[in-house]
């Protein structure tokens, strides 16, 4: 009986250390496909714009081969949507980068005419495998670079001409609404825009009634897309108690605004 426990257990010491040697691979794999650097992480076009850059580096010592494309962003059912598209494109869409370099793709939109609602897109750049006789050792594991892509609608030419572009106020909640409902462990914090113009939550915080702050969520939560809702999970009781409050970075905004919450959560 010890005997059979013995081998059990160096099974079990031995595929742990089997385990740790695939995780170390996998790191350091990792760790080789980061020579892929893409910027910017956002695109924004103007409501007449026409073309934009996006640029891609290569910080590694072997050539790095990438595919690049656009995809249509929408949202249904709380859950993100890509389809295809051929609004924009991306050119040129396969291209190499050498050592040390650095390669311009530009995105160009086809049909460059003003729009009543912001237009959402998705810019997919693909790590690509090496050539045959570019090939690296151990496991390779490829990047995938994922960038928001917006068109603004024909609104914001008026409301350029009447802030003027150095001025940026608050992101304007009055066509957004807020509620908080249970949800198995916890709550959903739901969002519904009926803006122009999509919303980004970013840093969401409980603010006690003494005033206190508690960080509910410290990255970015998500984005609502023009006209869309969504909805994220959210380590809270639903609904809050008395005093209670919600805040959040919306947009590039520098600082939190309260979040309106309507219905029981509030």
């Amino acid at each position: 009986m010890k005997a059979a426990i013995s081998f059990r257990m160096a099974r079990l010491r031995h595929a742990a250390l089997a385990s740790l040697a695939a995780l170390m691979t996998m790191a350091s794999a990792a760790a080789g496909a980061a020579d892929l650097q893409v910027s910017p992480i956002t695109l924004e076009f103007g409501a007449r714009q026409q073309a934009a850059a996006v640029w891609l580096s290569n910080t590694g010592t072997r050539p790095l081969h990438a595919q690049v494309r656009v995809q249509a962003w929408d949202q249904a059912g709380g859950e993100d949507v890509l389809e295809s598209s051929q609004d924009l494109v991306a050119s040129p869409a396969m291209l190499e980068v050498a050592p040390g370099g650095r390669q311009m793709v530009r995105i160009i939109r086809l049909q460059p005419s003003a729009q009543p609602r912001e237009r959402s897109y998705r810019l997919l750049i693909d790590e690509l495998p090496a050539a045959p006789d570019e090939e690296r050792k151990g496991l390779q594991f490829l990047l995938r670079y994922s960038i928001p892509v917006f068109v603004a609608p024909a609104t914001t030419l008026a409301q350029q001409a009447s802030t003027g572009p150095d001025r940026a106020p608050l992101a304007d909640l009055s066509p957004v609404r807020f509620s908080l409902e249970p949800d198995a462990g916890g709550s959903r914090l739901l969002a519904s825009n009926g803006g122009a113009t999509r919303l980004k939550l970013s840093q969401l915080v409980l603010v006690e009634a003494d005033g206190s702050e508690r960080p509910v969520n410290q990255g970015l939560l998500g984005y609502v897309l023009a006209g869309r809702s969504m909805a994220w999970p959210v380590p809270l009781a639903s609904p809050l108690k008395p005093g209670q409050s919600l805040k959040a970075r919306l947009n590039d905004d520098l600082q939190a605004q309260p979040l309106p919450l309507d219905g029981p959560g509030h």
